[in-house]
């Protein structure tokens, strides 16, 4: 564990780890990954109880982000295992060629040592242990993760449980770091870390104001480096008439379960709920009201983030044509916090001009959604922010007769990294096919994804040998394709030799 007056000295070990972890054979790296795994595996119960009692969440809510924390790190295990991952590619002089004649050859390489900053309401899946931690350490990078203040127990926890694991596989711990920040206001050990000029990339999951404060940080650097950082998403949900008359009960359901997983404390938690005038969309919105009027309070994962839910509620409260639907149900002397269902209650162009402002198309981290009325044709004028995921809600009809369906699912595609039909937004696979990633500002970077294989690539760079003797080359782009692996050879993708 590194104090803040240490992190210069272990940003200059992980630099020099540098040079072990990224040569090292893709086997090795796999089993880097793979015995951290099956240490956490053994330790299962330790880390369960520990984070469950600093988090307030459940052993239920915790068990099955702890089994996807050890399968992504299975995961990449596998994936640089099979190695195809590097994006090979090779042209060999030809006759028909642009340019020069050259033999040139290309594969992807590791930036070098990546800063973690982990979320607050995922301490498993994206903590110490998590996605970016797994794909940066696949890709070859050493990682320092930066302790979350709402968890540093269990961040403690996994880090030497990681460190121990990468000891017995016969490597150097130093190849993950952990520096301790246990005080929320404390930003300086934060920026220290960023400003260490061993520091080769940044992987941040939290606020808004978090991610654009460490951003500019890392852009102000003598040498600027890049931060994939996955910030604030108002996930848009759409129900057609046709929709709510068929299944009013059976989405409203859906809808406040998903409101309501972690107590609205996920990325994916929906936000802005658009439903379509008429007497169905009416009772659809009583429906999900009564739902949060019956769920009882619970305390958040910290008290700042308590703070913050209930700073954004009154906010948007205030705004004009705002108006209580719903609250959760207080019981005597019960603490906590409380589910929020609220309503835009305005004229046509009036509920346009107010969702068009910060106040209403920002994310409120917590248990509450807006409901949006209006007619399903005016969905493209609302222009929401950049999201993580778009939920529509309709019916066959909608798509064999309704023009308005293609514009409703134009706006998420214009406006989301995952569109989900019939369905609520949590529930995030780990899976080749998953865009866990957006436009601004559910991220900076909406040509990537934190979630699947191609999360490894944020953390490497393409490097090009030209003319280079087969026998320098790495195992990848030799002729003979030592590794059998898939490469892209004359613009042909095959795992056959280069003549």
């Amino acid at each position: 564990m590194t104090t803040h007056h240490e992190i210069p000295a272990t940003c200059h070990r992980a630099a020099h780890a540098l040079a072990e972890l990224s040569h090292l054979p893709t086997a090795a790296r796999a089993a880097i990954l793979d015995s951290i795994a099956a240490s956490l595996d053994a330790r299962r119960d330790d880390v369960l109880s520990t984070c469950a009692e600093e988090t307030a969440l459940t052993i239920d809510e915790l068990t099955p982000e702890f089994a996807r924390m050890t399968g992504t790190l299975r995961m990449f295990a596998n994936l640089i295992r099979e190695g195809s991952w590097v994006r090979a590619a090779i042209d060999t002089p030809s006759a028909d060629h642009l340019g020069p004649n050259h033999d040139l050859r290309k594969l992807l390489v590791p930036l070098g040592p990546v800063a973690v900053f982990g979320s607050s309401n995922f301490p498993l899946a994206y903590g110490v242990c998590g996605g970016d931690t797994a794909s940066a350490l696949a890709a070859g990078c050493p990682v320092i993760v930066k302790e979350h203040p709402a968890h540093p127990r269990t961040g403690r926890l996994l880090a030497g449980i990681a460190q121990e694991a990468i000891g017995r596989a016969g490597f150097s711990a130093q190849l993950l770091g952990y520096v301790l920040n246990e005080d929320p206001k404390d930003h300086s050990t934060a920026e220290q870390l960023l400003r260490d000029f061993s520091i080769a990339a940044v992987g941040f999951t939290g606020s808004i104001p978090g991610g654009l404060a460490i951003e500019r940080i890392a852009r102000e650097r003598d040498t600027p480096i890049p931060v994939f950082a996955e910030m604030g998403s108002n996930n848009i949900i759409v129900v057609t008439g046709r929709a709510a008359t068929a299944r009013t009960d059976d989405i409203a359901a859906q809808l406040a379960e998903s409101l309501l997983q972690r107590f609205g404390q996920q990325c994916t938690s929906p936000g802005t709920i658009l439903v379509e005038l008429g007497d169905a969309g009416s009772r659809f919105t009583a429906a999900l009201a009564e739902r949060i009027r019956a769920t009882p309070g619970r305390d958040m994962l910290a008290p700042w983030i308590k703070s913050a839910y209930e700073r954004r509620i009154a906010e948007v409260s205030a705004a004009p044509g705002i108006r209580d639907l719903a609250r959760g149900a207080a019981k005597p002397g019960q603490r906590g916090s409380f589910a929020c269902l609220l309503e835009l209650n305005v004229g046509y162009s009036e509920t346009v001009a107010a969702f068009r402002t910060d106040v209403l198309r920002d994310e409120i981290f917590g248990p509450a959604a807006i409901i949006v009325r209006l007619p399903i044709d005016m969905i493209d004028e609302l222009r929401p922010r950049g999201s993580l995921s778009y939920s529509i809600f309709g019916e066959p009809d909608d798509v064999a007769l309704d023009w308005t369906w293609d514009a409703a699912l134009a706006t998420g595609t214009a406006f989301a990294g995952r569109i989900i039909f019939n369905g609520p937004p949590t529930g995030v696979r780990v899976a080749t096919a998953m865009v866990h990633g957006g436009p601004f500002p559910a991220t900076n970077r909406p040509e990537t994804t934190a979630v699947g294989p191609l999360a490894i690539e944020r953390w490497c760079r393409p490097i090009c040998f030209q003319n280079a003797p087969d026998a320098l080359l790495p195992p990848e782009l030799r002729n003979a394709n030592p590794l059998g692996i898939w490469r892209t050879a004359n613009g042909q993708l095959s795992k056959s030799p280069v003549a």
